[in-house]
């Protein structure tokens, strides 16, 4: 697990930046103020590997969280994407201690971060944290299954273009720093298919690719040519 930079400031008052904190009673995030460790995390880092233990949930305020899967022979698949609309390291708070996919951080910046078990004994006394808490784990779910669908049946055009879209959402910027190269292996297939599909996107300038980096030109058209499971996943993003 790659170090995690610790950030001067601390959290001072519940950070608009993500939605969970946001949407506590003053008097839970106060409980919860004291153990909040705010946090920036490098580029590339792991925030957990595979059946690592969940010492920590991470509240992302501008970062953003890939998960993925990866098989016996290296192969990898995408699971899902965390924003600052939930949290990383949910699993803890139903019991179970160990991560079952890998986590990295695909956009460099802040999170709060809090003791597991600390987490977990405000959520197991109830109240509004609790509520929202499930509710974040049913929209992370269907997103999950959404994707799965995704990249089964669609093509890999839709699934590039709900990939961007899902990205800029939790990046909040326009421009990704981000490989084809690594869009093929979180999409689960060849590098030559997603430079096809973006080199299409590009020709009628959709998006902009540049060396590790694809900026967003036009989203509207970006969300023409996605596919199905984007509406989706954003009909059950918020909490």
């Amino acid at each position: 697990m790659q170090k995690i930079l610790p950030h001067h400031a601390p959290p001072q008052y519940a950070p608009p930046e993500n939605d969970i904190l946001a949407a506590l009673s003053s008097q839970e995030y106060a409980r919860l103020q004291p153990h909040l460790e705010m946090a920036c995390l490098p580029l590339g880092a792991n925030a957990y590997n595979c059946g690592d233990s969940i010492n920590y949930v991470y509240f992302p305020l501008d970062a953003v969280f890939y998960l993925f899967t990866t098989m016996e022979d290296g192969a990898t698949a995408e699971a899902g994407v965390v924003g600052s609309e939930g949290i990383l390291g949910v699993s803890i708070l139903l019991g179970v201690k160990t991560n079952f996919n890998q986590a990295i951080v695909l956009n460099s910046d802040r999170v709060l971060r809090i003791r597991a078990e600390i987490l977990k004994s405000a959520f197991d006394d109830g109240g509004l944290l609790h509520n929202l808490i499930l509710r974040y784990m049913h929209t992370l779910y269907v997103q999950i299954s959404q994707i799965a669908a995704c990249d089964r049946i669609h093509h890999i055009e839709g699934r590039l273009c709900r990939w961007l879209l899902m990205m800029q959402d939790r990046a909040k910027s326009d421009v990704l720093a981000v490989t084809q190269e690594f869009i093929s292996q979180m999409l689960g297939t060849r590098r030559p298919y997603v430079t096809t599909a973006a080199g299409i996107l590009q020709k009628e300038e959709i998006i902009r690719c540049t060396r590790g980096h694809i900026k967003i030109l036009d989203r509207e058209a970006l969300e023409e040519r996605s596919c199905e499971c984007y509406g989706v996943i954003q009909d059950y993003s918020t909490i």
